[in-house]
């Protein structure tokens, strides 16, 4: 009985061993390292952050010039994965990307099943129209009319501006910026909710758009890096780079050269 009661003691004992004991599989981090590379999910169709060159088809913007520093802090590759804002939080769940950044703006919405890093930038909503209505639509209530049609990008924070802030006008959700972008340029939309920085931007550089009363900025928001809750240490990470790249002028050179001397 002696025996058999000290057996029983130690199984049991064995059992309640900590789970520190066991071994663990590497974090999200640690897998980074070890291959390389960084998987960054991106909508490549956001003027500013994410977007191609027309001329050569290759991604630029701010956070493209933003990820390559990033990789260097690393030490790996960036790897860019296309999505979009409809099914970002299910991509990032299902694994298909690390992160994911795109002048994505932080949200309640998001922060519920997500987690940001600290924001590197902010901005807020501002309607895009053709140039040849500047004087026509000045202000929200102008474009919230029986008949008007109003574009925005599903899936984000352009989507829920229009479906609070109109009433009366006709909505028109489209799978990316691009193709809202297209259908103002073609007439069939009106105007079409953009981020600030995105429509002021795009007025720069195509004199057939403007963003309507641009002094007038709706909805401040922070913009930040999306990540899973469970990746604490590449969170951590990341927000030391960008505490870094904030105080050593990078982030500020990246600024001036996508935005202008302004914040």
């Amino acid at each position: 009985m002696k025996g058999r009661s000290f057996f029983l003691a130690l199984a049991i004992g064995l059992l309640a061993l900590p789970a520190a004991a066991q071994p663990q599989p590497p974090d999200r981090l640690q897998k980074i390292l070890a291959a390389g590379v960084l998987r960054v999910g991106t909508a490549m169709d956001t003027p500013v952050f994410s977007m191609r060159d027309p001329a050569t088809g290759q991604l630029q913007g701010f956070d493209i010039d933003a990820l390559e520093a990033l990789g260097s802090a690393l030490g790996v590759k960036i790897e860019y994965v296309e999505m979009r804002f409809s099914s970002l939080l299910a991509d990032l769940a299902a694994d298909k990307f690390d992160i994911a950044m795109s002048g994505i703006g932080r949200s309640f919405e998001r922060a519920r099943v997500a987690t940001f890093s600290k924001p590197y930038m902010r901005y807020g909503r501002l309607m895009m129209i053709r140039s040849a209505d500047k004087g026509r639509f000045r202000s929200l209530a102008d474009l919230d009319r029986p008949g008007l049609k109003i574009g925005y990008n599903k899936g984000g924070v352009n989507e829920r501006f229009a479906n609070t802030m109109f009433k009366r006008a006709t909505l028109t959700g489209f799978d990316s910026n691009e193709l809202a972008t297209a259908d103002l340029l073609a007439g069939n939309v009106d105007a079409q909710v953009s981020n600030s920085a995105a429509a002021i931007y795009t007025a720069r550089h195509n004199p057939r758009l403007a963003a309507m009363s641009p002094e007038n900025i709706f909805n401040p928001i922070y913009v930040a890096i999306l990540l899973r809750r469970d990746d604490q240490t590449l969170l951590n990470f990341i927000n030391i780079w960008i505490d870094q790249i904030d105080m050593d002028g990078t982030l500020g050179k990246i600024r001036t050269k996508w935005l202008g001397d302004t914040r």
